[in-house]
């Protein structure tokens, strides 16, 4: 039923006759999301015997690692364990992943293999389908309203898993949130990743190192495994100041990045563009940001061909499907992980899961203020990264005051610093396997998620090969 245009005298109002939806789903486990949390949670809840409807806005699934094209997990493969490490083998076996100290792989083969694993389980996919609003029965989400090319519709379940990213289904209702940095919101860069080829690779790396004074001191932003297709570098920061002075790039760019070479192929991964000042929540914002990276990418393109060595005949190969969002809204939950925590390896008795991850203590992590990479940023020039191990408790995948929902990947409890953990893709895997389990659980036991017992919930997320403690990461 269409709404209806009212014009009286100098007011103008649009109305929406109430109706009834149709209700096109009833499922045990609904999850608003496809990236990599939502995958994960999926195929863990499928796995462990539920009915499980996957929401997706875009095309395909793996989200930042496939339409956004950040074709890198910076954990170690031997850091994997349960449904991720199950993802990155079958991407191995597909000769579509080369694990190492890192994990570089092929994000077309990424889209394949991830539709081969949901259908394998039995997930069923809704693509091209946006959630415009949330079920509620008192405090309880029971289901979404649903739009796509077909129609409007309902869908319902017994748990709802928040794989959004920007915590979508929480926000709307009506639970807790937090958005970027406490002291005044603003939040991280981002991104428009892209793929340049007709690279000369030999020539690239003669040039590295014959000039290491001009690249990171890290040898995380430095791998130069070339048979093992590690391939990162960060930096030709005199090349960038020289074209910056010429007014050639933006005053933002202080460096350029490269990774996910491939040698063979003659491609390579740009993660240089950066756009501040822009929240993800805002539909303009966002307009603006892929606008920008556009813009960014044209210049960071002319600059390349002109003046790093093996990128002379370089071209635009493809580019990400959308503008990569690093941080926005994040739950309120039963507890707020920080970094102090990460650092302080503190152990949790609810703990649902490990994560690894390569970051500098205290370290502005893409700081929305701006000067990534500049000569200010001992981060990212002088400093070495050190390896993380650290445990997430179940009560962050718990929003206050909302029940029926979990919460997985970017849109978990978290502050802002510890953000700049918890938001990387292998973390985000980690939290979607732990609510996937968490929401079969509460299926078969006929519970809401905060009312199961945290040791059956241990079990469930044991048999899904999960490693629970910082001590069992070997």
């Amino acid at each position: 039923m269409p709404a209806h245009f009212i014009q009286n005298a100098n007011v103008i109002t649009v109305t929406e006759d109430p109706r009834t939806l149709p209700i096109s789903h009833d499922v045990d486990v609904v999850v608003l999301g496809g990236g990599v949390a939502g995958l994960a949670a999926a195929l863990a809840a499928a796995e462990r015997g539920s009915r499980v409807l996957v929401i997706e806005r875009g095309n395909c699934l793996g989200g930042t690692a496939t339409a956004g094209m950040m074709t890198l997990f910076y954990t170690p493969y031997r850091c994997a364990h349960g449904i991720p490490k199950r993802i990155f083998d079958r991407l191995i076996a597909a000769g579509g992943a080369f694990p190492g100290e890192i994990i570089s792989f092929d994000h077309e083969i990424f889209k394949t293999v991830a539709f081969e694993m949901v259908a394998e389980k039995g997930v069923e996919l809704l693509l091209h389908t946006v959630c415009a609003d949330v079920i509620m029965e008192g405090n309880r989400v029971r289901g979404l309203v649903i739009e796509n090319k077909g129609s409007r519709s309902a869908v319902l379940g017994h748990v709802l898993i928040d794989a959004s990213g920007d915590a979508d289904i929480a926000a709307r209702a009506g639970a807790p949130v937090m958005k970027g940095r406490e002291s005044d919101e603003k939040m991280r860069p981002m991104t428009l990743l892209f793929r340049l080829g007709g690279i000369d690779t030999s020539a690239l790396l003669a040039y590295v190192r014959s000039h290491p004074e001009d690249f990171s001191k890290d040898p995380n932003q430095m791998m130069l495994d070339v048979d093992g297709r590690n391939i990162r570098i960060f930096g030709f920061f005199s090349l960038v100041e020289q074209a910056r002075q010429r007014g050639l790039l933006y005053p933002d760019c202080h460096y350029f990045r490269i990774e996910a070479v491939m040698p063979d192929r003659g491609t390579a991964l740009v993660n240089t563009i950066r756009i501040y000042n822009v929240d993800g929540t805002n539909p303009a914002d966002v307009t603006r940001a892929e606008m920008e990276g556009r813009r960014q990418q044209r210049l960071l393109l002319e600059f390349a061909r002109a003046m790093v060595p093996g990128f002379g005949a370089a071209y635009i190969l493809d580019s990400a499907s959308h503008i990569g969002v690093r941080e926005t809204r994040r739950i309120r939950g039963g507890y707020v992980l920080t970094e102090q925590d990460i650092l302080d390896r503190a152990h949790f008795d609810d703990s649902i899961g490990i994560d690894s991850n390569r970051q500098n203590p205290h370290g502005p992590r893409h700081s929305p203020d701006g000067k990534e990479g500049s000569a200010e940023d001992a981060e990212n020039r002088e400093l070495v990264a050190q390896l993380f191990t650290y445990e997430i408790p179940y009560r962050c995948l718990l929003p206050r005051g909302v029940d029926g929902l979990l919460a997985a990947g970017r849109a978990i409890s978290a502050d802002h610093d510890a953000d700049g953990y918890t938001r990387n893709q292998p973390a985000c895997m980690v939290t979607g396997q732990a609510a996937g389990a968490a929401a079969s659980l509460s299926v078969r036991l006929g519970l809401l998620p905060r009312q199961i017992e945290y040791g059956a919930l241990e079990r469930e997320l044991r048999a899904l090969g999960a490693r629970i403690h910082i001590s069992e990461l070997v």
